[in-house]
């Protein structure tokens, strides 16, 4: 992460009051379970300032609300909720943000909002900002997509030298102030993972790794049936998680430590049966303690002596005190 953390101490580095900022509105379809977007331009006044104050928020924090970004960590499909001062790192062409990016790069050729009607439906915010060679994509998830339909029961007034006054909002729209993740070069900083996951369709992509990483446990003699397997996982979000993990740590492919967690499953008498040529069966009664135990997450922990299963793991590095 020391390179990760360079480039965010060159981004602290701009002059963020110089940037030119647009804003997209980004529209979304799906056809046979393929994704389209849109990225239609709109016209803003007077909202700069706040746009900008929104990123360097993002970075820096806002003292006694939101805390500056200090460390960074890696996003891959185990990764917990962020810290509030720690910020995940993501490639931007391992999700559809580089579609998108793509749309909005297309500039002039974009259409323009100049119809309110064109904001119905929209899927999310995402604002460009630029500075000679730096390029900030900040992005806005829009929750269930703006409805035009929907009419407000309320009448708004502000109150200003002694009189109230009546604010029309037929046409207002609520920013949430605050940007889900950032573009930045080929690296996406995240802040809220939930959103990351929601508008790049993370659940999807894990489901496509599904079926390939279950082939390749069948391809290395680990598991009986690779349809039961399937099976057992289904769309589970967290169990899809864990199978993809499997991908990064490969342990299934080091014989030695499939024998190793043959013999552990037996010496702790865990239903996880093995047939006779070896392989594991696995089903739905047993698949979440199979997909823990593939990626090495479960631990005996050092005070308490108890078993614990943690998804997340650092390596402690131990200090040579000799001498």
């Amino acid at each position: 992460m020391q390179d990760k953390l360079r480039v965010l101490d060159s981004i602290r580095n701009i002059d963020f009051d110089a940037l030119d900022v647009r804003l997209w509105v980004i529209k979304k379809s799906t056809n046979s379970g393929q994704h389209s977007y849109r990225a239609l331009n709109a016209s803003i006044d007077g909202l700069d300032d706040d746009l900008i104050s929104t990123l360097r928020k993002f970075f820096w924090g806002l003292e006694n609300h939101i805390d500056p970004i200090r460390e960074l960590s890696a996003y891959s499909a185990l990764t917990v909720d962020t810290d509030e001062d720690r910020a995940l790192v993501h490639s931007v062409e391992d999700t559809d943000f580089s579609t998108v990016i793509a749309k909005i790069r297309l500039g002039a050729d974009n259409d323009p909002v100049t119809d309110i009607r064109q904001f119905h439906n929209a899927w999310a915010l995402v604002v460009e900002f630029n500075l000679n060679t730096h390029q900030f994509y900040a992005f806005s998830k829009v929750k269930g997509g703006w409805n035009l339909k929907r009419a407000s029961t309320l009448s708004s007034w502000t109150f200003s030298d002694g009189d109230f006054k009546k604010v029309e909002v037929r046409n207002t729209f609520s920013f949430r102030d605050y940007f889900d993740f950032v573009a930045y070069g080929q690296d996406v900083f995240i802040r809220d993972k939930a959103n990351y996951e929601l508008g790049l369709n993370i659940r999807e992509g894990l489901e496509a790794k599904r079926d390939i990483l279950v082939d390749a446990l069948e391809a290395n003699g680990i598991i009986t049936s690779v349809d039961d397997l399937k099976v057992a996982i289904g769309t589970n979000k967290t169990l899809l998680r864990r199978l993809v993990s499997a991908e990064e740590t490969r342990y299934f492919e080091d014989q030695q430590f499939i024998e190793d967690m043959k013999n552990i499953i037996a010496e702790h008498e865990w239903e996880i049966g093995v047939d006779g040529d070896g392989k594991f069966v696995v089903d739905e009664n047993n698949i979440d303690l199979f997909l823990k135990l593939i990626n090495d997450k479960r631990f005996i922990s050092l005070i308490k002596k108890q078993m614990v299963d943690a998804d997340r793991v650092e390596i402690v590095e131990t200090v040579n005190k000799s001498g």
